[in-house]
């Protein structure tokens, strides 16, 4: 079973479960749109699984259990068991989590943090240009910006 397959018959399950038309869970997203994700033509981005689980009034990862479940042929309990066995592995069970990811800095641009440090720090103990080119192996175009660069 693929996971289109299981999604489609987990959504098909609750609906019908609660007695919906398709019109009726189509709150955040269109009938046709629910129509093509039972008809397993689509696959569901996170927003349409959010709004489609508010809908039917369960969690999106309570959505996202059952239809794990159904793919892996396996008691939703046990997924959520296993949910929560990777979780307390991971130290992550009780843990805050972040809100946004970290901006970090481009490999080449903390590369170039690192030069700029060294040239700037050469430059102060007296070494001249040609000695920096010499001694960190970097381009003179390079050294020469970092040089100018207060």
């Amino acid at each position: 079973m693929s996971l289109r397959e299981a999604y489609a018959a987990v959504l098909q399950l609750l609906r019908e479960q609660q007695q919906l038309s398709q019109y009726d869970v189509a709150g955040g997203v269109t009938q046709s749109q629910v129509s093509r994700l039972e008809g397993r033509q689509s696959n569901p981005t996170l927003e349409t699984n959010r709004a489609l689980a508010k809908s039917l009034s369960v969690h999106p990862l309570t959505f996202l259990a059952l239809v794990h479940a159904s793919d892996e042929q396996k008691t939703p309990k046990d997924i959520l068991n296993l949910v929560l066995e990777e979780l307390k592995v991971m130290e992550l069970l009780d843990a805050p989590l972040p809100l946004a990811p970290a901006k970090k800095a481009h490999p080449r641009t903390r590369s170039a943090e690192e030069n700029l440090k060294k040239v700037r720090e050469l430059k102060s103990e007296g070494k001249t240009q040609a000695e920096v080119i010499k001694l960190l192996g970097i381009p003179r175009s390079s050294v020469s910006r970092y040089w100018r660069k207060e």
